[in-house]
């Protein structure tokens, strides 16, 4: 009896971003994914708005290019390690046990991606569409987050945005403030910003530069905590595969392993914005 391969891949496609990650804070693009492409439109320059203009000109109104960016990224492929298993066979027709195995692998692609979603949706420099708070050891945190929030009403977003927060400045946040940090830790919300925790965060070095995606933290480094619009960040995922090795005469066991198709990343690829990170 052969595996039944949708059965394993169903159950590694569904709910690929639990409702309590900072995952699902961005566009879900997956719908746009052809063949593991996904076909990206940057929008363009915004047309200029003029007041009474034919009152004190007769020519034609200006014209301004406002195309949309075509960019299409290949999906990228991960694939979890093999994990071995005595008879997958009857594995299969026991629900519990399948589910087990299925909830590892997919935690698996799950802490990956969100290592890389991190990375990706945290600036890469400070400028003036990008704000990186670097901070001294006596700083308030909560002082940061006020000045993000006004970073962010000053371009007029005031919806959709979130904080994803380390260990090192939520204690920081409970010292500064214990009435507040309970109610942040209650209501998951803290001046209008959606508040997640999470402890793979990206590095910056003591300067505030970002460092390459794995690279290891030194002791003069530091875990950002990064606050991003929803609007301005995506998520995708393609095909699934599952690669399985039954009756292995080197292991004397069934093997497993799946490759998942998706990919992280910034919609203005080319030149991301509204994206503050604190140090």
């Amino acid at each position: 009896m052969a595996l039944q391969k949708e059965i394993w891949v169903q159950g590694i496609k569904e709910n690929p971003v639990p409702s309590n990650s900072f995952l699902a804070a961005s566009v879900d693009m997956s719908q746009y994914v052809s063949n593991n492409k996904l076909h990206l439109a940057e929008a363009g320059i915004s047309p200029d708005v003029h007041e009474d203009y034919f009152a004190t000109s007769d020519d034609p109104l200006p014209i301004k290019d406002i195309k949309d960016i075509p960019n299409e990224v290949v999906l990228k492929t991960y694939s979890t390690d093999q994990t071995r298993h005595k008879e997958l066979q009857e594995v299969e027709l026991q629900y519990n046990r399948r589910n087990s195995i299925i909830n590892r692998h997919r935690k698996a692609l799950a802490v990956d991606l969100g290592k890389r979603a991190a990375w990706a949706w945290a600036p890469q420099q400070d400028n003036e569409l990008n704000k990186i708070f670097n901070l001294g050891a006596t700083d308030s945190v909560i002082d940061a987050i006020i000045d993000a929030k006004a970073f962010f009403e000053g371009v007029d977003i005031l919806d959709g945005v979130n904080i994803c927060l380390n260990a090192e400045h939520l204690a920081r946040m409970r010292k500064e403030d214990k009435r507040l940090y309970k109610e942040v830790l209650n209501e998951k919300q803290l001046y209008g910003i959606k508040v997640f925790q999470y402890s793979q965060n990206p590095v910056y070095t003591s300067a505030g530069v970002k460092k390459p995606f794995g690279a290891t933290k030194e002791a003069t480094d530091k875990r950002a905590s990064f606050i991003w619009v929803s609007d301005e960040v995506f998520r995708c995922y393609g095909d699934v595969e599952m690669y399985a090795n039954l009756r292995d005469s080197g292991t004397q066991a069934d093997t497993i392993s799946f490759a998942q198709r998706a990919l992280v990343g910034v919609i203005r690829a080319n030149n991301p914005k509204y994206a503050c990170a604190i140090l």
